[in-house]
């Protein structure tokens, strides 16, 4: 909350999310992880009163209430009816449709773990399960289906098929009376509760009725703990534990490089293929030879070849946020270089220029850059860093087998600096390391409430359990390394 605004610093419910859960998977951990144990505590203060039938617990909710209730309800054994609603599809038709939402949905590394939104109900079986589905939701409703079709096959081998089913109506991210009152019928059922399972005129609560505190803030009210809060003090204990292996450099920097490679999901260049060539641009002192070249995937990295009239062997890649629009302009950092007689090779490394940052934006959309995007790779098991340090290495050595270089550096500005150093740690090839104006640790992302979103872009999901940006730098050494601020 902003205090002299009294609105979100943030802005909107599924930022608040996303925003510090960001900073949670930083440290390994997930905003998830907090609702759900929120969640469990929900369940052991029912359990604390005595109208409370310990034997009939039953959970349900929508969109993010949706979310909730399924992992909440996966968790904990004492819920034995659960009905999510408008939420549960699969990750094969969530990554063809709308992508990852905000950090609630998302847990570490769910995919590369081997698991999907049918897990949620299966790890339940037998227990009394209903999904509440609508066919034009966000959430995929042909995805749903194919979850109702893996976990029906679970409960039919338990011999009770009855207790999962899935309701459907026609509507989009919506309540509807058909399924609301399937809903109450499930529970009724399930759950031995007395009462009509029609929809009936309920008095709503005021909002002054539904504070718990007078300023309807429990964190500012009764100064407890966030998830940014709680995290920061994970970091800490984290930061402790390198600190102290950080003692042996011999033995760390080794072990803290392996795990670099692990956490961002790099993946060692195999075969380069010959680059495209697309046309040349003459200026005074040197030409702009215009090629492309295959990726690790299905894409292309666009690059120019800043050629001196008088080339010498050697070349730097020049890694720019905005990729290869940038600084390219006579007189810009680009031709400086070049006029030293240094061939320059500028990319758009995949998700800048030519190549991005593409249309997925979702609901985790801050300033210009999609967390949701980073999402996507964080629950495969990798990250944007670690895939455009592999274009990085690419290029490092197309330089050397097509262009005819024998020297390869590599500069980089701002929030590319971590791919930079992630590519020159995993591969000799880059001799020397100039970051301008570099991003700073990702501790450092944590520790501080209020972060630039565009700093999580090339971030390692849990990579400050095992090594943090300066690390790099010292495995990187004796290469010579030039910072500038």
């Amino acid at each position: 909350m902003d205090s002299a605004t009294g609105k979100s610093a943030i802005g909107g419910p599924t930022r608040e999310h996303s925003y510090p859960g960001a900073q949670a998977f930083l440290t390994g951990s997930s905003q998830a992880m907090y609702m759900i144990w929120d969640g469990i505590r929900a369940v052991d203060y029912l359990l604390s009163r005595k109208e409370v039938d310990p034997g009939r617990i039953g959970i349900t909710g929508r969109s993010g209430g949706g979310t909730q209730s399924a992992y909440i309800a996966a968790f904990d054994e004492r819920i034995y009816a659960a009905a999510p609603e408008n939420y549960l599809t699969n990750y094969r038709r969530l990554l063809e449709t709308i992508g990852p939402q905000d950090a609630e949905q998302n847990l570490f590394n769910i995919l590369s773990r081997g698991l999907d939104h049918p897990d949620f109900l299966i790890v339940r079986a037998p227990k009394p399960a209903l999904m509440i589905t609508t066919t034009n939701d966000m959430f995929s409703i042909q995805g749903a289906i194919e979850t109702e079709n893996e976990v029906s096959v679970i409960y039919k081998s338990y011999g009770i098929p009855e207790n999962f089913s899935r309701i459907e109506d026609v509507a989009g991210h919506a309540s509807t009376l058909k399924n609301r009152e399937a809903m109450y019928a499930f529970f009724r059922k399930h759950l031995n509760n007395p009462g009509s399972t029609k929809d009936q005129e309920t008095k709503i609560l005021s909002p002054e009725e539904l504070k718990v505190t007078p300023a309807g803030q429990v964190s500012t009210s009764l100064k407890s703990e966030t998830v940014f809060s709680i995290n920061k003090r994970l970091a800490e204990k984290l930061e402790t534990n390198l600190n102290d292996q950080r003692k042996d450099q011999a033995g760390f920097l080794p072990e803290a490089v392996k795990s670099a490679k692990i956490l961002s999901g790099y993946i060692e260049p195999g075969k380069i293929e010959q680059p495209v060539f697309t046309g040349t641009i003459v200026r005074e002192s040197y030409s702009i030879e215009k090629y492309f070249i295959r990726g690790e995937g299905d894409y292309v990295i666009p690059y120019l070849l800043f050629r001196p009239n008088k080339s010498g062997t050697e070349a730097a890649i020049y890694l720019h946020p905005s990729g290869k629009s940038a600084d390219t302009q006579p007189g810009g950092e680009v031709e400086k270089l070049v006029t030293k007689g240094i061939m320059v090779l500028v990319p758009d490394i995949i998700g800048t220029g030519e190549t991005g940052p593409g249309n997925l934006k979702g609901d985790a959309y801050f300033q210009g850059v999609s967390h949701n995007l980073w999402y996507a790779a964080m629950i495969c098991g990798r990250s944007l860093a670690g895939i455009r340090a592999g274009d990085v290495v690419r290029l490092a050595i197309l330089l050397k087998t097509c262009h005819g270089i024998n020297r390869v550096t590599g500069f980089a500005k701002g929030e590319m600096s971590p791919v930079l150093l992630h590519a020159a740690a995993f591969s000799p090839l880059i001799e020397k390391v100039t970051l301008s104006d570099p991003s700073p640790s990702y501790l450092s992302i944590v520790k501080e409430r209020i972060y630039a979103p565009s700093l999580i872009m090339n971030s390692v999901p849990g990579a400050l359990e095992k090594y943090d940006l300066p690390d790099l730098i010292n495995a990187i050494k004796p290469r010579e390394i030039v910072i500038i601020q």
